[in-house]
């Protein structure tokens, strides 16, 4: 009986975070504390203009059980045609508003955790091109899923969108990576998971906690992006400088309210903690 005992309490552990975990999201469900509206940033699943050929679409995800605010940007081209970075979910309202705008052509995922809408843009806008970053097509998630990836995002930005776009890559260890885009007419900066800027007010209470923890309500890199970013070397340090030397009006990211004010400081003050800046 001895031999088994650490595999009952083991087995106790487990049950009792499983029963958490339950009851945690009953009372997130009677509380009304996960309401997307709270969470996100309303009206949620619309086109927001922001600039000249420039929209957010606001929205909230769930994460291992978690509710967080996520943003889709939608950049018009030269030709007209739109390039959708990190697809929400989509609904027909959502996918008709975008059209009025433009033909679909590209769908961008920007990070190996931002692909899972993606299969949904690609059954509404069947020609648009899908670009995902290095080591996205080999994740078992993605290869299952047999969503469709036809070209990989490099460290500079292709011929689509060249001209508007400057683009790059942060390549870290542990399989991440996170291209960044610059839309050069608004001097807007778009990231991914790179920057989080929660605000603790909006989540609910375990979800503050965490994000808390993690850096991720502090306008910076959340710490375990940053223990993969520290893994790239010198490549994500000279990535990341060029991101502060662009000096960027407006910076956007998935989670968390957007740089609107100061941006360039405050994205130089982001990425102290990796530049060494004072």
């Amino acid at each position: 009986m001895q031999r088994n005992r650490p595999i009952g309490v083991a087995a106790g552990v487990l049950a009792g975070g499983l029963g958490l975990a339950a009851v945690y999201r009953l009372w997130l469900a009677r509380s009304g504390a996960a309401d997307p509206h709270k969470v996100g940033y309303p009206p949620l699943g619309v086109l927001k203009p922001l600039d000249e050929g420039l929209w957010i679409v606001d929205d909230t995800m769930v994460a291992s059980g978690l509710p967080l605010p996520i943003r889709m940007t939608v950049v018009r081209l030269a030709d007209g045609g739109l390039l959708l970075h990190s697809p929400v979910a989509s609904t027909p309202a959502l996918i008709a508003a975008v059209q009025t705008l433009g033909p679909v052509r590209h769908l961008v995922a920007p990070t190996t955790a931002h692909w899972t809408h993606l299969a949904e843009w690609q059954r509404a806008c069947p020609e648009a091109v899908t670009w995902g970053v290095p080591g996205l097509r080999d994740r078992l998630q993605v290869r299952l899923s047999g969503l469709r990836i036809d070209h990989d995002l490099e460290e500079h930005a292709p011929a689509p969108w060249q001209d508007a776009i400057e683009q790059g890559l942060l390549r870290g260890g542990g399989g991440f990576c996170e291209a960044y885009l610059f839309h050069r007419p608004s001097g807007t900066l778009i990231l991914c998971d790179a920057i989080q800027n929660l605000e603790p007010a909006k989540l609910p209470p375990v979800t503050r906690l965490l994000a808390r923890v993690a850096s991720g309500t502090r306008a910076t890199t959340a710490r375990h992006v940053r223990t993969a970013l520290r893994l790239g070397g010198p490549q994500v340090k000279a990535a990341a400088r060029r991101m502060v030397d662009l000096q960027p009006r407006r910076v956007l990211f998935a989670h968390g309210f957007p740089f609107e004010a100061d941006a360039a400081r405050r994205l130089r003050r982001a990425f102290r903690w990796l530049l060494g800046y004072a």
